[in-house]
């Protein structure tokens, strides 16, 4: 191992010896001294290794014997500096671009946040940003637990954070409290928050203003929270007893009702979608405070369909701004299905479906579905109506003024 070591940092020469009987040479240069190594026949020549500093003599010996000698490669230190002298400005700028991308590296770029549903993104950005964690932040000058506990005093409807550098990159994760809804104990009316047709009553608490079969609108009140006294008997009445006030309560009941939902829902009989082919092109700037350098072209055609995407990272120096944009073009192609009158009418009415469960509230039971076609057979798009008919409970509550 130690012999490599210094054979390669002095330079090794590989040569192949052409003439007759090539061992007689070899052994005319070990008795003077030269160290040759791993020697082999390549049909009617011999191959072998020698030390750089031997080469002037063992081409003296070659030329006193009639001998060729043909080099074949050369490896090692000294042969490589040469390279290195006559391309230094590749190395140099090898050696400056990885630099670059470590000095990058020391850097968050990019800050994610998931889990979150009722406290907003940008809060939450501005808290973190606030204890040091924010894009361009130095990553030595981030600690991660005191940004998560800072994040969980300023913004109590967060339980945990949980805050994670991976590269360039921190992900924040958080989990919101569960509460539970006020529920309204003074006194109150129950109305009917849509339209329907009373299905059915049940009291609880109150005084029932309804009745099954009665259409009812939006607002109406359906269970009053004003309780008024039986009227007395006149057998009952006496002159010097006041007369009995109405109570106020919260009324409680469930008041079932039959509603409508209407939901639109639309196919065209052709979509054209692009799809990517797979193949991907690249195109890498450096950049520097004198110039922008390209690294590499991506050769793209004129006719062809490209989705475009960029990635872009720079750091202020005292020199100038240094960094690298990196440009990727992933190819596309179009695809055109087509649709029957029946596949596009399916398609319009989950569509139309998909609408109205964004408007009915879960565990409403669904009586009657519904499907009237707007469109013309020959129409380029499929147009549909989708009305649902449901049995659900309307009312809410409405406080006493």
């Amino acid at each position: 191992m130690i012999n490599r070591f210094f054979n390669h940092l002095g330079g090794v020469i590989t040569l192949r010896i052409k003439g007759k009987n090539p061992e007689q040479l070899i052994n005319l240069a070990l008795s003077r001294g030269v160290y040759i190594w791993d020697v082999k026949w390549q049909g009617e020549n011999l191959r072998m290794c020698i030390r750089n500093s031997a080469l002037p003599a063992f081409q003296a010996i070659a030329a006193e014997n009639g001998f060729a000698l043909e080099i074949v490669s050369r490896r090692g230190w000294p042969f490589f500096k040469t390279k290195a002298q006559r391309r230094i400005g590749f190395f140099g700028g090898a050696a400056l671009f990885v630099l670059i991308l470590y000095g990058l590296s020391l850097f968050v770029w990019f800050v994610d946040v998931e889990g979150n549903q009722v406290v907003s993104t940008h809060q939450i950005l501005q808290s973190a940003a606030r204890h040091g964690l924010y894009q361009g932040s130095g990553k030595w000058q981030i600690s991660c637990s005191e940004a998560e506990k800072a994040i969980l005093r300023e913004l109590p409807r967060l339980t945990y954070v949980q805050c994670e550098i991976q590269g360039a990159r921190v992900h924040i994760r958080v989990v919101e409290k569960v509460w539970p809804d006020e529920e309204f104990l003074g006194p109150c009316h129950l109305v009917a928050k849509r339209d329907g047709v009373i299905e059915e009553v049940l009291l609880l608490q109150g005084q029932a203003i309804v009745k099954t079969g009665q259409i009812v609108g939006r607002g109406d009140i359906l269970i009053s929270g004003i309780v008024y006294p039986p009227e007395p008997e006149p057998t009952e009445l006496l002159d010097n007893e006041p007369a009995k006030q109405p109570a106020l309560v919260r009324a409680r009941g469930i008041v079932k009702a039959r509603t409508w939902y209407e939901g639109y829902g639309e196919c065209p009989r052709s979509i054209e979608k692009r799809v990517l082919s797979g193949k991907t092109l690249r195109e890498i700037k450096l950049i520097t405070p004198w110039k922008e350098i390209r690294v590499k072209d991506a050769k793209i055609s004129q006719n062809g369909l490209y989705q475009q995407e960029g990635k872009h990272f720079s750091v202020n120096t005292p020199p100038g701004l240094w960094g690298i944009y990196i440009k990727q073009y992933h190819e596309q192609y179009k695809n055109v299905k087509t649709y029957t009158e029946a596949q596009a009418i399916v398609v319009a009415r989950e569509k139309g479906i998909n609408h109205l469960r964004r408007k009915i509230q879960p565990g409403v039971e669904i009586s009657d579905t519904r499907l009237e076609v707007l469109s013309s057979p020959g129409d380029a798009i499929v147009r549909i109506k989708v009305a649902i008919e449901s049995i659900e409970d309307i009312g809410g509550v409405q406080p006493l003024e």
